[in-house]
C-alpha cells in the first residue's frame, strides 16, 4: 500500500472502522429479525411478553373429609363456559364429575355461575360458591356467594338485598346450617334453608 499523508491515513482508518461497525450491526439486526419469526428461538419477549409459557392452574383444590380424594374445577364438556367440580380418587387417580355445571344455573337464568372458588360444608351436602369477585387491595376477596344444596338441587344467593359483589370471607358454621360473612364492614350470619337434605 502506498504511503499516505497522516491526515489521509486517519480518515482511511475512521472509514474502515465505520464500515466494519456497519457490517457487524447489519449482521446483528438481520439475526434479530430472523429470530422474531423463528418459533424455535427462545426470546425474552416470548418468555415474559406472551402467555405462551403461562402455567396451567390446578386450583382451587379441596380435599374431601374422608381424605380419600379431592375435588377441583374443570371446564365442562357439556355446558359452554361452564365448569364442573370433578372428584379424583387419591389412590387410583380415577376421575368422576361430582357436580355438573348444569347445577350452577340460577333460577331465571340460562348461564351457569362463573365459579372462582368453592367450599364444601361439613358432611359435603352443601356447596358454598364464590363468584363475581372484585379486587380489594391486591386480591379478589369481595364478591357474591351462593349455596347449592346437593340433595334438593336448590341454589340460593346469600346476602338478601345486598348490592352485587359486597360479601367477603364467607364460611360454613361447624354444623353446616349457617354461613357467616362480612358485608360492608359488618358481620352477618345467615341461616340456610332447610329444604332437602343438608350436611
Amino acid at each position: 500500500m502506498p504511503a499516505l499523508p497522516d491526515r489521509s491515513l486517519e480518515v482511511y482508518m475512521i472509514r474502515r472502522r465505520l464500515f466494519i461497525t456497519l457490517v457487524v450491526l447489519t449482521a446483528f439486526v438481520s439475526q434479530a429479525l430472523a429470530q422474531q419469526n423463528d418459533p424455535s428461538i427462545l426470546t425474552l419477549e416470548r418468555l415474559f411478553g406472551s402467555t405462551e409459557f403461562a402455567g396451567q392452574s390446578l386450583g382451587p383444590v379441596r380435599w374431601l373429609d374422608d381424605g380419600a380424594g379431592y375435588t377441583r374445577l374443570e371446564p365442562s364438556g357439556t355446558v359452554k363456559d361452564g365448569r364442573d367440580i370433578v372428584r379424583y380418587d387419591a389412590e387410583t387417580g380415577r376421575r368422576e364429575v361430582q357436580v355438573a355445571a348444569e347445577r350452577f344455573v340460577p333460577s331465571g337464568s340460562s348461564i351457569p355461575l362463573a365459579i372462582e372458588d368453592y367450599d364444601w360444608s361439613p358432611g359435603g351436602k352443601l356447596l358454598l360458591i364464590f363468584t363475581n369477585s372484585q379486587r380489594v387491595w391486591r386480591v379478589n376477596t369481595r364478591g357474591d356467594y351462593w349455596v347449592l344444596n346437593l340433595g334438593s338441587g336448590k341454589l340460593v344467593k346469600l346476602g338478601g338485598d345486598a348490592k352485587p359483589s359486597t360479601l367477603m370471607f364467607a364460611k360454613f358454621a361447624p354444623d353446616g346450617t349457617r354461613v357467616g360473612y362480612v358485608r360492608e364492614n359488618n358481620l352477618y350470619v345467615e341461616t340456610l334453608p332447610t329444604t332437602g337434605s343438608q350436611g
